[in-house]
């Protein structure tokens, strides 16, 4: 659909400030918009895509779904009206399930390839917080468990190519997000956890510079960071850090002046790193 923005006094919305504005990146907005028809945005002349304030309740009402594990492919009745609703309400819990034990049948086989293509589909139509919660949580227990022979192995292929998906999608955002921000863990093995961090840190538009299993001095990230306009940093782990880390990560701050973040057990081990910003300067 075509659309002459001169010839309209309603307020219309580009899909970057969309994204920001719902939290779903535009590679889910293009996906819901073109596999299952749940958006039809307005078109400028040169054809970028134009959404409407009732796109955006629209989008906001799939996200209710979404979080009750209702399956994407599943939405579009609802949004029609369908009295299809009791009985998918009922089967919604499966939903996100079936996600997941599409991803556990492709690792019990090993099969690389059809893991990165059901990774690849399902990564495009979640967003990346619905992912997490909904689905790769479930599949890191599952292969996890004690009862599974093969846990290692399983584990071993399940990050790796969860870490390549992300770190593709942090890739793709390199060249167009001009706002850098780091992304730290200082575990000796980085939780799944901290890849999937890296890419929705990066749809929400910054250029993210990953370091993983990092040990000694923090002094150089100080010169880093007195660079860069913005100086937000993030730190995700699940390991108590020790003393001489946590020095130097209040060095960190109080020399850069940056914000610092804290995701993973870490915040609740060092509740005192979160009132760093609170302290008088």
């Amino acid at each position: 659909m075509d659309f002459d923005t001169n010839n309209s006094t309603d307020a219309f919305y580009a899909i970057k400030d969309v994204s920001e504005m719902t939290g779903v990146n535009a590679v889910t907005l293009r996906a819901w918009q073109r596999r299952y028809g749940l958006l039809n945005p307005m078109r400028t002349e040169k054809g970028h895509r134009l959404y409407s304030q009732d796109d955006i309740n629209k989008i906001h009402t799939i996200l209710g779904w979404l979080e009750k594990g209702v399956a994407i492919g599943k939405v579009r009745p609802l949004l029609d009206g369908d009295n299809a609703f009791e009985l998918v309400e009922q089967q919604a819990g499966s939903d996100s399930q079936q996600a997941a034990e599409s991803l556990l049948s492709a690792l019990h086989r090993l099969d690389a390839n059809t893991l990165d293509k059901q990774l690849n589909l399902i990564m495009k139509e979640y967003p990346l917080e619905l992912f997490e919660k909904q689905i790769a949580h479930l599949v890191e227990q599952t292969v996890n468990s004690a009862e599974n022979p093969l846990a290692n192995v399983q584990v071993t292929l399940w990050h790796s190519m969860l870490r390549e998906r992300c770190l593709s999608l942090v890739a793709g955002h390199r060249k167009r997000n001009k706002k850098p921000c780091l992304l730290l863990s200082f575990d000796a093995v980085p939780a799944y956890r901290v890849w999937l961090k890296a890419a929705q840190l990066a749809n929400s538009g910054y250029n993210v510079t990953l370091l993983t299993s990092l040990t000694g001095k923090l002094t150089p990230l100080v010169a880093l960071m007195k660079t860069w306009d913005s100086r937000d940093v993030f730190i995700d782990g699940d390991n108590k850090l020790d003393r001489q880390t946590v020095s130097q990560l209040k060095q960190l701050v109080d020399e850069s002046e940056c914000t610092l973040q804290l995701s993973g057990s870490i915040t609740s081990i060092h509740p005192e790193i979160r009132e760093w910003h609170d302290e008088p300067t």
